[in-house]
């Protein structure tokens, strides 16, 4: 029952993560994703961590997998853009 969830919380922060990266401000749900990005420019990253952290514990198998290579990804999209944006 544990592996489900730390699952079903690494598939909720992978969402969210996903959103963050094309967020519009002027949306209906601007306000929470500027809410996030006021706490810390690097959220998107530390959700990615917590991410791949849950779901090291989540299920094993190809869904472990999955949400682990997706969570990497996403954090490298972040990354590259944050590395642009200094540049």
């Amino acid at each position: 029952m544990r592996r489900n969830i730390f699952s079903a919380v690494s598939i909720l922060l992978l969402m969210i993560t996903f959103l963050m990266f094309g967020y519009d401000a002027t949306k209906w749900y601007g306000g929470f994703f500027n809410f996030l990005y006021d706490i810390s420019i690097f959220m998107p990253l530390i959700l990615g961590g917590l991410g791949i952290i849950s779901a090291s514990f989540g299920i094993k198998g190809d869904i472990r997998m999955v949400l682990i290579v997706l969570h990497a990804f996403s954090s490298c999209l972040f990354l590259g853009a944050y590395v642009n944006s200094v540049s």
